[in-house]
């Protein structure tokens, strides 16, 4: 488990961000898995450098990272047909996962790599900016779309030996045009011809095994602290599905971060429990933005769809091998005192103090937003709303009563955290209204 203060393994987090896009969008289910196989198994017959692969191997894997951000008409179109004619509108997801990435210095390199998946070969001549990893995860991407479109879903073995000559043809008619001869040569050559390929892509656990362990190999780790920036960005990626929620992880985070120093959290526990606050809502990545935005209240239907986000955020966040703590104070921000919360229904006695303090974070700072069916309440109003809460044995007195006494010093921390969040939401709302002009 992640310790502050040491260094952490990546791989779980790299594989849990790109399985996010299957979650949201079941069509591209592991397509970011595939994509980063194929464009290291080319990569390696390339380049021995571990600083290529690996950059080729994480961008694979994060190409689609804007898609959960940004989904229209010409990324479908491209899924159906991958030699559908490309319009402008088809780079919008990869400028908005480069905007992002970009901003954690973490990802600099393989940022720029996903910027430019969409451009084709010919581009790629004229424009030297775009690096050589970015053709080959294009080639990778436009490889796996076929296969998706032409492999058997029940039985993926069974029509191999006629995929394969179909995919050649197709590759064989965009080289020199969309791809890279000298890439399409070495895909052919090297790598579709052997059946431990084709056994590997279609078959889901060996894959991801596979992935874990060539990311492993590379043995790239990080100062733990540093996985605070790479929940920032998860957070980013959830709450800028909407305007609605733009800042909420932010403001969850630093609201939980700030009661739990009354209660005198260690430095390491802050921390902690400033992650928890980002990662809390990460399982909405699977809720459609129709029952998100919805203007009216929700049908029962709705709502039980709604409710599986928490469900899903304690999925994705136990994959990261993080302390338990986070995995806790993350997933139980709709448990409830009396036992009636959800998904796990846990009472009083299993609930602790730092999951109580995400509790009330939580509905405290969604009250204050504003939202399709309502407008943000004062902080007055809402500590009455949550006063009323505690009173029926659904939040914690004592924490109810820390953030009234001081509720407008950490009304203040949380304005000042949040405006980051803002700031960038509006950077890259604004690329995507540049797209649409």
């Amino acid at each position: 488990m992640m310790a502050l203060g040491q260094t952490i393994d990546i791989s779980k987090f790299l594989l849990a961000i790109s399985s996010m896009n299957g979650l949201s969008d079941p069509a591209i289910n592991n397509h970011n898995y595939r994509v980063a196989f194929i464009s290291y198994l080319i990569g390696k017959e390339i380049s021995f450098s571990n600083e290529f692969l690996y950059n080729l191997l994480v961008a694979g894997l994060l190409h689609d990272i804007g898609l959960l951000l940004v989904h229209i008409r010409e990324d479908v179109a491209l899924l159906k047909n991958p030699s559908a004619k490309e319009t402008r509108k088809v780079h919008l997801h990869a400028e908005v996962g480069y905007e992002l990435l970009r901003k954690f210095p973490y990802f600099s390199k393989i940022a720029k790599i996903v910027k430019y998946h969409h451009y084709s070969y010919q581009e790629a001549i004229e424009n030297k900016d775009i690096p050589f990893s970015a053709a080959i995860v294009n080639l990778a991407d436009r490889i796996d779309i076929f296969i998706i479109n032409n492999a058997d879903t029940e039985q993926p073995y069974s029509n191999i030996s006629r995929v394969l000559p179909k995919l050649e043809k197709f590759l064989k008619r965009q080289e020199g045009k969309i791809f890279s001869p000298k890439l399409v040569d070495i895909f052919l050559q090297k790598v579709s011809h052997q059946e431990a390929f084709w056994y590997e892509i279609l078959n889901e656990n060996c894959l991801k095994e596979s992935l874990e362990r060539l990311l492993k190999s590379f043995d790239n780790k990080l100062p733990s602290e540093a996985f605070y920036d790479l929940s920032q960005m998860l957070a980013y990626l959830i709450d800028f599905k909407s305007p609605f929620t733009a800042t909420h992880s932010s403001g969850v985070a630093q609201t939980a971060a700030s009661l739990a120093s009354f209660f005198k959290f260690t430095s390491p526990d802050l921390k902690k429990i400033k992650i928890a606050g980002l990662l809390h809502d990460i399982g909405k990545v699977a809720i459609p933005l129709s029952i998100l935005e919805k203007q009216g209240k929700l049908t029962e239907e709705e709502f039980n769809i709604m409710k599986s986000h928490v469900f899903y955020s304690y999925k994705i966040i136990s994959r990261l091998n993080v302390d338990n703590d986070i995995i806790e104070w993350a997933s139980y921000h709709h448990e409830t005192l009396d036992g009636e919360g959800y998904p796990f229904r846990l009472t009083a006695k299993e609930l602790s103090l730092g999951s109580r303090i995400m509790a009330v974070a939580d509905i405290f700072t969604a009250l204050r937003e504003d939202r399709p069916y309502k407008k943000g309440l004062p902080p007055e109003r809402a500590i009455s709303i949550i006063d009323e809460l505690s009173k029926k044995k659904k939040l914690d007195k004592r924490v109810v009563n820390v953030l009234r006494k001081n509720l407008s010093n950490i009304s203040m921390q949380v304005e000042e955290s949040q405006k980051r969040a803002k700031e960038l939401y509006h950077e890259l709302r604004g690329i995507v209204s540049m797209y649409k002009e």
